[in-house]
């Protein structure tokens, strides 16, 4: 039978049919042909004439080649060459013969006789006697009253005729792998959630027992390892043993509906807070540490570490939230500004620094190639706040000393403004500009040697047309007293 995909997760779990039992045939089954039953109705009257072991405890259940070659010598009927199975059929089955026959005739003594009537159990409803095959599970679930089919019983019963699946040591991977799968497993919610809860069942008695018998019957912790980070703390999954005969089922990790929910990214930190979350099961902490590059939230930091025994954890993707466009680059202050918390989620103080220092412009990747040829005109222009990222007073006086552009004597002389004659006619309207600029090679007292209210100098208007004085004396009145002093005018 072939495994199905459920959720994400590829699912084998069922209650286990082996040896007799097993609704898919194991590959042991079809090494040889079947023995034809029927042709020899009139040579054997009972079953046990060649199946001794069934009512003889220590005789093999198989007959003797010798048996064989009373009527197959050559002469009454040809040759043949076969030779019984060694040791027991591949299987989980607890079932033995004389066993179940002690079993039946304790609980009702009329069934004493069962381990001899055959066919009860190997022959179906109306057919033949001879027309043997291996157990009607179907007759066996009858006799045992119970009413569903075999691999969709309750639970509990599993261990009544089936061995732990890490008992059944002669079982291969393919067999294994085999197992059909109950109706149940396919039931919405089942994989999340449901699983589990089928696994706490109770036990002998109504007591709660470590793991429910179906489980083990086809399961081993392997299985579990598959998704559960947290399965040293699940008592069900612990009460599992380890076999590496195990498939490996798991592809990808099923996610619940609710991480598709619109708002979820946002709220559920919250959600993690809450003494009923089941993060643990599918996330280790590294799985939250790809985004939350900082202390981790304590919710994250009570997760374990993903290790020995446990699942590897859900590996996420960093992504960066909706709200971070392109424009959002360019704004992004005024939001660190008003909510850094949220930034310190996601952000370090390093991802800052690559823009915001003073040798931030010698990084590649924020301004483009060959920008250092062509940064006079974008700054003078203003296409970007230079300030943001550099102090124009040293980072742009460094790289201008370096390479030799600087004021040779003071304003108005032989100096570096004298490229352009008359600049200094027209300086306002350059400094009212782009103030940054003037910053890399001046200071307020070249301004006030002729720009001051007090003092000396010439006392050159420095506000320029349309000036508000009261306007700016609110926005700002540091900037007014570095000409005016504390007699600033209107302020009493």
């Amino acid at each position: 039978m072939r495994l199905r995909a459920l959720g994400g997760l590829t699912l084998g779990l069922g209650a286990l049919v082996a040896g007799v039992l097993l609704a898919a045939p194991l590959a042991s089954r079809t090494a040889d042909p079947p023995f034809p039953h029927e042709k020899h109705a009139k040579v054997f009257p009972v079953c046990v004439a060649c199946h001794r072991g069934v009512v003889e405890t220590g005789v093999s259940l198989w007959p003797s080649p010798e048996g064989c070659a009373t009527c197959h010598d050559g002469t009454v009927q040809k040759r043949v060459d076969w030779q019984p199975r060694v040791g027991p059929r591949a299987s989980n089955l607890r079932f033995t013969h004389d066993a179940h026959s002690l079993s039946a005739a304790a609980k009702n003594p009329a069934d004493s006789a069962l381990i001899r009537d055959c066919s009860a159990c190997h022959i179906e409803g109306s057919a033949p006697r001879m027309a043997v095959q291996h157990a009607v599970v179907a007759q066996c679930m009858s006799c045992h009253g119970l009413k569903a089919t075999h691999i969709d019983n309750p639970g509990d019963v599993c261990s009544t005729c089936h061995l732990r699946l890490t008992e059944a040591r002669a079982l291969t991977t393919a067999d294994i792998k085999a197992f059909p799968k109950p109706a149940s497993h396919d039931a919405p919610g089942f994989v999340l959630g449901g699983h589990g809860k089928a696994a706490e069942q109770d036990g002998d008695g109504g007591q709660p027992a470590p793991v429910a018998a179906s489980c083990a019957t086809c399961h081993a912790r392997n299985f579990c390892l598959a998704c559960h980070v947290n399965a040293p703390e699940v008592a069900a999954i612990g009460a599992l043993g380890l076999d590496d005969r195990s498939p490996a089922y798991a592809t990808t990790q099923p996610v619940p509906a609710s991480h598709a929910a619109a708002g979820f990214l946002r709220g559920h930190g919250r959600q993690a807070q809450r003494s009923d979350a089941t993060c643990a099961t599918c996330h280790a902490r590294a799985s939250c540490t790809t985004c939350h590059v900082g202390g981790p939230p304590r919710a994250a930091a009570a997760l374990p570490e993903a290790g020995p025994g446990r699942a590897v954890g859900a590996r996420l993707v960093r992504k960066p939230p909706l709200s971070h466009t392109t424009e959002f680059r360019e704004r992004h202050g005024l939001d660190a500004n008003a909510r850094p918390r949220s930034c310190e989620t996601c952000h370090l103080r390093e991802t800052c620094l690559q823009c915001h220092r003073p040798e931030g412009g010698s990084e590649s990747q924020y301004h483009a190639t060959g920008f250092l040829t062509r940064h006079p005109s974008p700054a003078y222009s203003r296409e970007a706040n230079c300030s943001d990222c550099h102090n124009p007073a040293q980072f742009c006086q460094s790289c201008h000393q370096q390479a030799g552009l600087v004021a040779t004597a003071r304003l108005g002389r032989v100096g570096y403004h004298d490229a352009f004659r008359g600049f200094s006619l027209g300086h306002g309207q350059a400094a009212r500009q782009s103030l940054e600029t003037c910053a890399s090679c001046h200071a307020e007292r070249d301004c006030t040697t002729c720009h001051s209210a007090v003092g000396g100098g010439y006392r050159f208007n420095p506000h320029g047309p349309g000036f508000n004085a009261s306007r700016a004396l609110a926005k700002n009145p540091s900037v007014c007293i570095a000409c005016h002093g504390r007699a600033i005018p209107g302020v009493p």
